[in-house]
């Protein structure tokens, strides 16, 4: 004696299921993408701008289909996103440095740095807009569901 079973239709399902997690990751992505943007906007708006050099680094690098960085690819980004340490200062090609200090010219053959404080550029402009971030993925999420896979 024996029963069989059969399942029919799990084709159909299982394709289904791919479908909508194509979907899924292909709005998640492009809502993502777009608020990104604006955070790398919002870091470059908020960036020092001695030079403007930094600011107009910041950069977003799509890494994976939902995986997003922002970055500064300024030389000096390390710096001025955490800031240093004290440190001292010693002419590299000449024997002494000269630079300027209230408007006198002055000339040393070493100074002692006092630091720099972080500015956490990019982070702060993460932290500022990580609500419009969590929306860009449950819009993204929401918006997949509501296509149904389709």
């Amino acid at each position: 004696m024996s029963i069989s079973i059969e399942v029919t239709g799990l084709d159909e399902a299982a394709e289904y299921f791919r479908a909508a997690a194509e979907a899924l990751v292909q709005t998640v992505s492009v809502r993502l993408q777009a608020v990104c943007q604006e955070v790398a906007d919002y870091a470059r708006q908020i960036a020092p701008r001695r030079t403007g050099q930094y600011a107009a680094s910041i950069t977003v690098e799509q890494e994976a289909p939902l995986r997003f960085a922002i970055r500064a690819g300024d030389s000096k980004a390390a710096i001025i996103e955490y800031g240093s340490m004290p440190h001292f200062i010693f002419p590299r090609t000449a024997k002494v440095l000269r630079f300027e200090v209230d408007g006198d010219i002055v000339f040393a053959k070493w100074v002692h740095h006092p630091g720099t404080p972080p500015f956490m550029v990019i982070h702060t402009a993460k932290k500022d807009n990580l609500s419009k971030i969590m929306e860009a993925i449950r819009d993204g999420v929401r918006e997949a569901l509501a296509q149904g896979g389709r």
